[in-house]
């Protein structure tokens, strides 16, 4: 049965309660959250987006959007991972795989609640679409895939690692009717114990820092040919698979805006002293701190009604499928992630100004969303979703569909 809306952001808004309670703890002591993921995999979010007749939540795009959102407002880290978790489960709703596989894979996900970790991104390539990993055939069946991947986010606690090669050898798998072309690049699902398979949890950016995001090696693992899956037909003029990520990174974004605020102001409420100047005996009533709070609420709120906007048009898409449906949604979802991204650097660094220099203190951990947003934020440059949008705007010209419009 599908769940509601409702009741998937309810149950993403208590988990983000506990989630809250240590999050500053975590992100100090760079701390993989293995017992919250654990803990995640009791609260069928993890299957949210498996088809409810596998037994999973049916929910839409824009019901992972919203959890995402409630989510990142206790926790970006922990936000970012449910991402690239979704990126997963969306694969094996959209790859061409042997319904065998698929299906046990939506089994694990129900009943074993199964954490996906991302592979797919390396360092020292021309561009993010480049891959130096290969993908060589097996005498012996299968494949055998070779490389070192970056930005492995959620692969130390992943139980199931999608990680994309170039394949060598045209792509061609198999004779006679068993034949199949995997395309130039392909995806491939890997169990985290594979022999080979090697994560190191190296990741030491200045933000999101218990996501894991680092380094896995591969060094001549086997890769079952039924695990190898093309990803021809993403570029549809109607795919949707992009726009996930896009929301999602948005709602990343949205949250962190909305968690530092929330903090911000309690600080101001319990903490914050009175600037000697301001006439006045407690410093909410310091009128350039309340024009610094209604700001930064009306910030907030605007980024989440735009946030809102796009999660509809993503419906729309979503349930008559259209390249134009598509495309109005790729503009709003754009909009939405320009705007929440300047929201959340704005707002992460505006705190301060309403808490004061005490605020600073390493215990409070109030540093950390404005370095979680400005690392993730540096995902895909803000720049091209403006453009994007003007091209949209002045020339009527319809979004390309690649992985990040």
């Amino acid at each position: 049965m599908r769940h509601s809306t409702s009741a998937a952001v309810g149950e993403a808004r208590r988990f983000a309660h506990r989630l809250a309670e240590q999050a500053a703890d975590r992100d100090r002591e760079r701390r993989f959250p293995h017992a919250e993921i654990d803990e995640m995999r009791t609260t069928g979010l993890l299957a949210l987006r498996v088809p409810s007749e596998h037994g999973g939540g049916g929910g839409s795009i824009a019901d992972v959007v919203r959890v995402v959102e409630a989510l990142a407002e206790a926790d970006a880290s922990i936000a970012q991972m449910y991402i690239t978790h979704t990126y997963g489960v969306e694969l094996l709703n959209e790859i061409e795989a042997d319904p065998d596989v698929r299906n046990d894979f939506y089994r694990r996900l129900t009943e074993d609640g199964l954490f996906i970790g991302n592979g797919y991104t390396e360092r020292g390539t021309r561009t993010i679409f480049d891959f130096n990993t290969r993908l060589t055939p097996d005498p012996r069946g299968g494949w055998r895939m070779n490389g070192t991947k970056f930005y492995g986010t959620g692969s130390v606690g992943g139980d199931v690692i999608y990680a994309s090669g170039k394949v060598e050898g045209g792509g061609i798998e198999g004779t006679g009717d068993s034949r199949r072309d995997l395309g130039e690049v392909c995806m491939v699902f890997l169990e985290r114990d594979a022999p080979g398979l090697t994560i190191h949890d190296d990741w030491d950016g200045m933000g999101q820092r218990t996501t894991s995001s680092g380094t896995i090696e591969l060094r001549d693992v086997r890769v079952p040919d039924d695990r190898c899956f093309s990803t021809q037909g993403f570029d549809s003029p109607e795919s949707l698979f992009s726009l996930l990520g896009q929301a999602g990174f948005a709602a990343v974004f949205v949250g962190i805006a909305r968690g530092a605020l929330t903090e911000g102001l309690t600080y101001a409420r319990e903490r914050a002293r009175v600037w000697p100047h301001a006439g006045v005996e407690r410093a909410t009533d310091d009128p350039y701190v309340l024009a610094h709070a209604g700001h930064m609420q009306a910030q907030v709120s605007a980024a989440g009604a735009m946030l809102e906007r796009a999660c509809g048009s993503i419906d729309a898409a979503e349930r008559e499928p259209a390249a134009r449906r598509r495309a109005i949604a790729s503009v709003h979802v754009s909009e939405a992630k320009a705007l929440a991204t300047e929201v959340a650097l704005e707002v992460s660094e505006g705190i301060f100004q309403i808490c004061g220099a005490g605020a600073t203190v390493a215990r409070y951990g109030m540093d950390r969303f404005w370095r979680d947003a400005r690392t993730l934020t540096l995902h895909d440059p803000v720049d091209y979703k403006y453009r994007l949008v003007g091209e949209w705007t002045l020339n009527g010209a319809d979004p390309e569909v690649t992985s990040y419009t």
